[in-house]
C-alpha cells in the first residue's frame, strides 16, 4: 500500500536522531498518531515511540504494524480518590521517560497532557510539547484552569487551530510559546483522481439522480451539566445528528427524493444510546426512507466521492472531518465553531452556518443543491486550500522545524529532577487543594442553588457548630479514614501489607506470652 512506504530521510545523515515520544490516553482511534509517527520516522529521520494508556486496541495494533515501539501507563482520572494515587501515575510516567532519554516528548488529549507534562517536566526531558486536539476543554471551567496552571511546563504548545490558538492568547500564554500546526490526514488517501465510488445509490437500490447528502462521524454520549463540558453542550451530543435530522424536512420540501445519509457507530455505550435516540426521533418525524443509518464503514473517501454535499454540523469541534471532505472535492456544509472556520470558507471553499441552528443549516443545504455547479466549483477551491496547509507532509514538516527549533535545550541533568520533584508537590498540592474545596465542593453547591448566606448553608453560624462537633468525633475520623483506606488499598496493595503486619504482631505477642 501507498502509505505503509518506506522513504529516504529527507535529514541529513550525518545528524543525531532524535527521540520523538507521542503520549495519548487512549487504545482506540487516534489514527493521526500512526501518521504523524510513521512520517516523521520515514521522511524526517527521528526514533519514535509512543505511550498509550493500554495494551490492546486497534491503535495499539496499527502502531505495532508500523514496528513503532509502545509504552503502557496509566492516565485515569476519574474520581477524588484518585487524586491520592495520581503522584504514583505521575512518577512512574517520568520514571519512563528518564529511562527512555526522550528527546521529545509530545502529549494530545486532555488527561494524557495533563499527566504527561508533568511528568516530562519533572524528568527534565529537553523538549516538552502538548498538541491541543481542539478547544473543548479551554471552553469548560476546570479543564481550562488545570490547563493554564500547569502549561508553563511545556516548551511549546501547538493548537491545532485558530480559534484555539486565541483562547490560549485571552488566557496569557505567550504568542512566542505557540505553534499553530494542525492535524493533517494523509493526503494520499484522500485522492479523487485515485479514489473510485463508492456506488451507494445502486447499494440501496436509488436512482441515479438521487442526491445524497451525508454526514460521516461517530455517535457520542449527551453531556450533562457540570464545570468539564462546555455550557454550548449541557445536555446535547457533541456533533449535532439531531440538528441534520431536524433540518431534512426542510430539505425535502424543495428535492423530496434527497437521501440523508448517517455514518457512523456509536462510541462506547453513551454513543449508542444517542444513535438509538436519533433512530426513533427519525421515525418519528415520518423520515425513515429519507434518513438512513449506515453503521460503521471503511470506504470513507469513496462515499466523500458519492456525495452531493458533506454536513459537519458539530457544536464544538476542531476541524472534524471538513478536511477530509474537502481533499475529495466534496461540497462542503459546516457550522461556524471551533476550527472548522479554519478551513471552510463561506462563499470560498464552502458554507458556514450557525451552530444549533436546523433551520441556518437547511439553508445552507439548499445553497449547495440548488446549484450543483458552484458546489464542485467550493469542492475544487477546498481541495486547493487543503493540500497548501492542511495534509500530514504539512503537519510533519512543521513539526520537524518546531522539533529542531527547541532541540538545543539541554535536558537530564541530575540534580534538577530532585529539585522539580519537591517543586511539583508543593504545586501539585495546591491544585488539588483547590479542585478538591472549589471544583468537587463549592462549585457545584452554586449552581444548584446554594448560596452562603442562606440559613442552613455551610456560612451560617449554627452549621459551622454542629459541623465542628462532628468533626471532632473521633469515630467520625476513624470511618472517614476506612472509607478512604478501601479506596486506595486496592491499587497499592495496603490490605495485603496490613495483613502481614498484623500476623507478624500476633506471632510476637504468641511467642512473648510463651
Amino acid at each position: 500500500m501507498v502509505h505503509s512506504e518506506r522513504h529516504a530521510p529527507e535529514r541529513q545523515s550525518d545528524q543525531r536522531r532524535l527521540k520523538v515520544c507521542h503520549v495519548v490516553a487512549t487504545t482506540e482511534g487516534a489514527s493521526w498518531v500512526v501518521d504523524q509517527l510513521r512520517e516523521l520516522r520515514d521522511r524526517r529521520g527521528y526514533d519514535v515511540a509512543a505511550v498509550l494508556n493500554g495494551k490492546n486496541g486497534a491503535l495499539v495494533d496499527r502502531l505495532r504494524a508500523e514496528s513503532i515501539p509502545v509504552h503502557v501507563a496509566d492516565f485515569d482520572f476519574t474520581s477524588v480518590p484518585d487524586l491520592f494515587i495520581l503522584p504514583r501515575k505521575v512518577l512512574a510516567l517520568a520514571r519512563l521517560f528518564r529511562g527512555e532519554k526522550f528527546d521529545v516528548v509530545q502529549t494530545h488529549l486532555f488527561h494524557s497532557m495533563v499527566i504527561g507534562r508533568i511528568a516530562a517536566w519533572i524528568a527534565d526531558v529537553p523538549v516538552r510539547v502538548s498538541m491541543i486536539a481542539g478547544p473543548f476543554h479551554l471552553e469548560a471551567y476546570t479543564p481550562r484552569w488545570i490547563d493554564r496552571a500547569t502549561c508553563w511546563m511545556d516548551s511549546a504548545i501547538v493548537p491545532s487551530c485558530d480559534y484555539s490558538r486565541r483562547l490560549y492568547l485571552e488566557l496569557g500564554v505567550s504568542k512566542r510559546r505557540l505553534a499553530l500546526i494542525y492535524y493533517g490526514p494523509d493526503e494520499r488517501k484522500f485522492d479523487p483522481s485515485s479514489s473510485t465510488h463508492a456506488n451507494l445509490r445502486r447499494q440501496y437500490g436509488w436512482s441515479d439522480d438521487t442526491l445524497l447528502v451525508g454526514m460521516i462521524a461517530y455517535f457520542y454520549m449527551e453531556f450533562g451539566v457540570n464545570r468539564w463540558t462546555p455550557p454550548a453542550l449541557h445536555h446535547k451530543a457533541l456533533k449535532g445528528h439531531e440538528d441534520l435530522i431536524r433540518a431534512a424536512p426542510i430539505v425535502l420540501g424543495e428535492f423530496p427524493s434527497t437521501k440523508f445519509l448517517l455514518v457512523g457507530t456509536g462510541w462506547q455505550e453513551g454513543g449508542k444510546a444517542v444513535l438509538a435516540r436519533m433512530q426513533s426521533l427519525a421515525a418519528d418525524l415520518g423520515l425513515q426512507d429519507s434518513v438512513i443509518f449506515t453503521g460503521f464503514r471503511t470506504d470513507v473517501p469513496q462515499i466523500y466521492r458519492d456525495l452531493d454535499v458533506s454536513v459537519q454540523p458539530s457544536l464544538n469541534e476542531n476541524l472534524g472531518g471538513t478536511i477530509e471532505s474537502l481533499l475529495m472535492e466534496c461540497p462542503t456544509v459546516a457550522t461556524r465553531v471551533g476550527g472548522m472556520t479554519d478551513s471552510v470558507l463561506d462563499g470560498e471553499t464552502g458554507v458556514l452556518v450557525s451552530a444549533g441552528d436546523p433551520s441556518d443549516l437547511a439553508k445552507g443545504i439548499l445553497r449547495l443543491l440548488r446549484d450543483p455547479v458552484a458546489a464542485r466549483n467550493l469542492g475544487k477551491a477546498g481541495r486547493a486550500r487543503m493540500l497548501a496547509r492542511f495534509t500530514l507532509k504539512t503537519t510533519v514538516r512543521d513539526f520537524d522545524h518546531l522539533y529542531q527549533r527547541l532541540s538545543k535545550s539541554r535536558g537530564y541533568r541530575p540534580y534538577v529532577m530532585p529539585l522539580r520533584l519537591i517543586v511539583a508537590g508543593v504545586f501539585c498540592c495546591g491544585m488539588a487543594l483547590r479542585f478538591l474545596v472549589l471544583d468537587t465542593y463549592l462549585l457545584p453547591r452554586w449552581d444548584q442553588g446554594w448560596r452562603p448566606w442562606h440559613r442552613g448553608s455551610l456560612m451560617w453560624p449554627r452549621t459551622w457548630l454542629y459541623r465542628g462537633y462532628v468533626l471532632m468525633w473521633p469515630r467520625t475520623w476513624l470511618y472517614r479514614g476506612y472509607a478512604l483506606l478501601a479506596r486506595v488499598a486496592p491499587s497499592l496493595g495496603l490490605r495485603r501489607k496490613i495483613r502481614n503486619a498484623v500476623n507478624r504482631l500476633r506471632c510476637s505477642l504468641g511467642s512473648n506470652h510463651q
